[in-house]
């Protein structure tokens, strides 16, 4: 039996590739990819629990979280048995 390139989970969604750990993505398409409230993602932000990136020269923050540290903080929200 042969792997192919991207591995497709039982509900038929590619699973995500490693290289997707990797990127940079802002509050909003982390919001809409893994669900989780705007202003929870932004106020972990402005606390400094969730490292970011502010890339705008000037005024309004344009802000980049990694994929792997916003999994790593998605994690401390977690409750129940760990």
């Amino acid at each position: 039996m042969t792997l192919s390139a991207q591995t497709v989970r039982p509900d038929g969604v590619p699973a995500p590739q490693i290289e997707d750990t990797d990127r940079m993505l802002t509050p909003v398409q982390l919001w809409k990819r893994y669900g989780l409230p705007r202003d929870l993602i932004y106020a972990a932000i402005q606390e400094e629990d969730l490292p970011a990136y502010n890339t705008a020269r000037q005024g309004k923050p344009r802000y980049l979280v990694s994929v792997t540290d916003f999994l790593t903080w998605r994690e401390t929200l977690r409750v129940g048995r760990k």
